[in-house]
Order: C-alpha cells, then sequence, then structure tokens
C-alpha cells in the first residue's frame, strides 16, 4: 500500500538521501545529486549538505554554493565550512572568510584551520579582513587550547619557514631548538596530519645527522616507516632518501621508490632513476626518468637533461649501457 501524508513523505524522503549516500559513496555523483535533491523536495534539509558535496564533485561550484548557502539558513552547523570551500573554488576569499566566520560561530572546531588558511595566503585580498599576523594568533590560540589540527597547521609552516629562510635548508632545520616550539606543535599534530608528522621525521633526522643523535635518528626512521605504510608519498620519498643517504641500503631505498612509483606517485620515478644512476644501471635509469618526464613531474625532466649531458645518447641505448 502507497504511504500518504507526513509520515510517508518523511520516509519517501529518507530514502532517497540514503539513495544520495550511497550513490556518492560509490562516486556516482550526479546520481547523488538527484537523489539529494528529490529528497530536499521531500523536505528533507539535512540532504542540502549532500546535495551540495555532490555538485562540487561535478565541477558545478555556483549550484553547490546555492545549496550550501540554503543549509546555512536552514541552520545546519556543518554547512558553513562547506560553504566557504565552495567560494574558494570561485577564488571568493572574502566569501570564504565570511563563511569560515559563520562556521567558527556554529561551533565547527574544523573552521579555525581553514580561516586561517584564508587570512596567511590571501591576506589584503579585497574584502579579507585578516593577515597573515592574524593566522599565525588564531592558529596557536587554537593549539594553545590543544587543538591538535591547529598545531599541525601551524608546526609544518614554522618547520618550513625554517627551511626555506635564506641560509635555511638543512642548516635552518637542524638550528631548531630540541623540544622547542616547532617541536612540540609537530608533535601535538603528528597524530591527525601526516605532513606534521613527515616534518616532525625530517627534524628529527637532521638532528640525527648533524647532531650525531641516534635516538633522534631512529625515531625519525620509525616515523617514516609508518607513514610509508599508510600510503604517505612524501614520508615514503623521505625514508628511500633516508635508507640511501644515511645508511647505505640503496636496495632498501630501490624497494621503496619502486612501490611508490608503481603505486601512481609520479616523483617516485626522478629519485629511482637518479638511484639506478648512481647504481650504475644507466639504461634503466633513463628509462625511469623518462617515465617521471612522461607523468609531468618537472623535476625529473631538468634531471633528464642533465642525466644526457652527463651520459651521451649513445652510451645508453639499449644494450650498451653498464647494467
Amino acid at each position: 500500500m502507497e504511504q500518504t501524508g507526513a509520515g510517508g513523505t518523511a520516509a519517501a524522503a529518507a530514502q532517497q538521501h540514503d539513495l544520495g549516500v550511497d550513490a556518492a559513496e560509490a562516486g556516482r555523483h550526479e546520481e547523488a545529486a538527484e537523489a539529494f535533491a528529490r529528497a530536499v523536495q521531500l523536505g528533507d534539509r539535512d540532504a542540502l549538505l549532500g546535495l551540495g558535496n555532490a555538485l562540487l564533485d561535478l565541477g558545478r561550484d555556483d549550484e553547490a554554493e546555492a545549496a550550501f548557502a540554503r543549509a546555512v539558513d536552514e541552520g545546519d552547523p556543518l554547512a558553513g565550512l562547506n560553504l566557504g570551500i565552495a567560494r574558494e573554488r570561485r577564488e571568493d576569499w572574502a566569501g570564504a572568510e565570511r563563511a569560515y566566520q559563520v562556521a567558527r560561530s556554529a561551533g565547527d572546531p574544523r573552521a579555525v584551520v581553514f580561516l586561517a588558511d584564508v587570512w596567511r595566503w590571501h591576506g589584503g585580498a579585497p574584502g579579507v579582513s585578516g593577515s597573515e599576523d592574524d593566522a599565525r594568533d588564531l592558529l596557536r590560540s587554537a593549539a594553545s587550547g590543544g587543538d591538535p589540527e591547529a598545531c599541525a597547521v601551524l608546526g609544518t609552516w614554522l618547520f618550513s619557514e625554517a627551511a626555506s629562510a635564506p641560509g635555511g635548508g638543512e642548516e635552518g632545520v637542524a638550528a631548531l631548538p630540541a623540544g622547542g616550539e616547532v617541536e612540540q606543535l609537530l608533535r601535538a599534530g603528528a597524530d591527525v596530519d601526516v605532513d606534521a608528522r613527515g616534518d616532525l621525521a625530517w627534524l628529527l633526522r637532521t638532528r640525527g645527522v648533524r647532531r650525531a643523535d641516534a635516538a633522534a635518528h631512529a625515531e625519525a626512521l620509525a616515523l617514516l616507516r609508518s607513514g610509508a605504510a599508510e600510503g604517505d608519498p612524501t614520508g615514503a620519498i623521505r625514508l628511500a632518501l633516508v635508507l640511501e643517504e644515511d645508511l647505505g641500503d640503496l636496495d632498501g631505498a630501490e624497494g621503496v621508490l619502486r612501490t611508490l612509483a608503481e603505486g601512481g606517485e609520479p616523483r617516485a620515478w626522478n629519485n629511482l632513476g637518479l638511484l639506478l644512476e648512481r647504481r650504475g644501471r644507466i639504461v634503466e635509469a633513463r628509462r625511469m626518468l623518462s617515465r617521471g618526464v612522461r607523468a609531468g613531474d618537472v623535476l625529473a625532466a631538468k634531471n633528464l637533461r642533465s642525466f644526457l649531458v652527463r651520459h651521451h645518447p649513445a652510451q645508453v641505448a639499449e644494450g650498451t649501457a653498464p647494467l
């Protein structure tokens, strides 16, 4: 028997909502958008969030923004963050800032790092009220309150500054004090952010090498192995560098890079090619660098040009180079 009345409408809306969720999880975004839209028409305002997400996945950013804005108006506490993301997709930095402020006021803890990101990169843009200094202050305040994501973002930011400052690089990282602010922030954020874990590992690795701190180096290696095992490509590349440069384990480094490259990480071909060149396997090295070029890695293209200067093309023809 067909259901009628408010109960039947609610049940039909819930059914469409569930269909939308299932389609979205399966990557059928057009189908998901249609189901969520039907749920909204049947009175399910919670489906607006799913509708907006499906529209974003379809590249229909203006429609997604409208769905999220309506969800905010309907009082959905999660919609402000999504509204900000949709506006960032359209490079509406001022609108994104307003949306993240709404999400923050609604108690969404994730809004802090999104708002700080807008202030950090787009402070000074028309209509944006915050600056890079405001972003630091906001993250420090959230970090002092125990927000691990704010710790991760601020920690990786400060680590990057140390590494990229004039005269920085490994020297800048090595100069960071043991137990100082950067290390504390990275440790607090390492469990929730792969970049924080990777930067913590590299800080410890640098300390281990520069200060002959065996304990720091061992901890760094463990963190990098953990990251690589969990699918962090940057962690895996760093692991291969540590194996090759610090431990002289060329077989181990090659295994890490091959697994990473064959898994679809374009940067790994470059590193693998350079490692194979070091091992005297010139033909293979050229192939790997060429794979990196085909994958769109600019660094691989640069290194391939240098490689061909070091090894005349005739030397790397099939069957003529040492294997």
